[in-house]
């Protein structure tokens, strides 16, 4: 009865409470602290995406608020040429709960998850240049700029062996639009044109599935997959005007997540340090431009290594450090295409206070994280063989490829962040 008023509960608030879980720069306080090393780590309800078998480890409902902020800036020069540099702020806010089921030993075995992020500026931002050639990052640029939500079941198969699985939804756009002219509707020309709009935001998934196992009291052990994560923006538009139409078809693709398989190892705790560590296989090599085409020079599949660790400073009060180094996935660029992003190294801080354990009344955790990332700088030379010639009207070849004769960047990035956790009933998370 208790677990059952807590998931009512826990359910009443879903609508109207925000927390961070589940995406790029999206992650729970503690996960982000962590550098992301949580697969092998016992779970909550913030780290479902990273590893869904660890759903099995909570023993009560709970319920996590927060929300994150960070200034980002990616700096372009083109050799011999001054440079430019675009900053931004990042934010979102969302929520993630956990709860187990209430029932007969089989379905109080299984655990329920959900989880939503929201972006501060937008719902979902699709940006397609119109030239390929135009300077962008596709490890940064869009990537905070949408919506998603998860949802996972966890259950927990043995005493020390816990599997889950789950969706992660992005939103797609559907926008069919006609576009046509009658000189006889209005007075003007430009009140004699009509636009018929028919906007669709619908969702996209892509399912993500992991274990998480503990053979032994200090040795954790997880292993998880997640498909890749895209949205879409795309239907059908008509244009007509007198004697010409023109009825093409518009496909728009933004490449969100690589498909990913991780694999983590945890000791301890001992002395009140634990540590994890872990490795991911991103398959950066399906990218593909924000027309849906494969690229000239394709992206290369990148191994990301992690590291996290924990100290219990006091029964209530945790401190935590994480790094993680990210390879860059994109390969030289001496052909037409300019994207930018190079390897990069992440180190992370932050704290957790268990209230409950301090004051028992008080059923609240409160985590915080810092983090930044260290990227090197990037340079292309161009490869005029290979550049597409601007004007073959004109003898020669003329380049005028926004990356020639080549270039360099840089990415600075950082960013902080606040979990609540509230925890309902009296079950002791594992």
């Amino acid at each position: 009865m208790k677990r059952a008023l807590g998931l009512l509960f826990v359910l009443s608030l879903a609508g109207n409470a925000r927390a961070t879980s589940g995406t790029a720069f999206g992650e729970s306080a503690r996960v982000a602290a962590l550098g992301q090393a949580v697969t092998a780590r016992p779970g909550d309800a913030g780290s479902m995406r990273e590893n869904p078998g660890g759903l099995a480890d909570v023993g009560e409902p709970q319920l996590m608020l927060g929300a994150s902020a960070g200034r980002l800036s990616i700096g372009f020069t083109r050799d011999g040429e001054a440079g430019t540099e675009r900053e931004r702020w990042l934010g979102g806010f969302g929520l993630a709960l956990a709860t187990p089921l209430p029932g007969p030993d089989w379905l109080s075995r299984l655990r329920f998850g959900l989880a939503l992020y929201v972006p501060a500026d937008h719902a979902l931002r699709v940006a397609v240049e119109e030239r390929v050639d135009q300077p962008t990052s596709p490890l940064y640029d869009g990537r905070p700029d949408r919506m998603s939500a998860l949802a996972a079941l966890g259950y927990r198969i043995l005493p020390e062996l816990g599997f889950g699985a789950g969706l992660v939804m992005s939103p797609t756009l559907a926008t069919p639009t006609e576009v046509s002219y009658d000189a006889d509707r209005a007075d003007g020309v430009e009140r004699d044109v009509m636009v018929r709009l028919d906007r669709d935001l619908e969702m996209d998934v892509s399912p993500f599935a992991g274990v998480r196992a503990q053979p032994l009291e200090l040795l954790g052990v997880g292993v998880t997959y997640r498909a890749a994560s895209v949205s879409r923006a795309g239907g059908k538009q008509r244009t007509v005007a007198g004697g010409i139409l023109a009825d093409d078809p518009i496909d728009y693709y933004m490449f969100w997540d690589p498909a990913e398989l991780a694999l983590g190892v945890a000791g301890g705790p001992l002395a009140g340090v634990s540590v994890s560590a872990e490795a991911s296989w991103a398959r950066w090599s399906k990218f593909r431009t924000g027309f849906d085409r494969r690229l000239d020079e394709p992206f290369e599949d990148t191994l990301n290594l992690r590291a996290g660790v924990e100290w219990q400073a006091l029964p209530w009060l945790a401190a935590r450090g994480g790094w993680s180094l990210e390879p860059s996935p994109i390969p030289e660029q001496s052909g037409n295409e300019n994207y930018l992003g190079s390897d990069a190294h992440v180190v992370a801080l932050g704290a957790g206070a268990n209230l409950r354990k301090l004051w028992r009344r008080v059923p609240l955790a409160v985590d915080v994280f810092a983090r930044t990332r260290f990227s090197d700088t990037q340079h292309a030379k161009k490869d005029p063989s290979r550049l597409d010639d601007a004007s073959e009207s004109l003898p020669g070849q003329q380049i005028d490829n926004q990356g020639y004769p080549g270039f360099s960047s840089t990415t600075r990035f950082w960013q902080v962040g606040l979990s609540l956790t509230l925890f309902v009933g009296k079950g002791q998370a594992r």
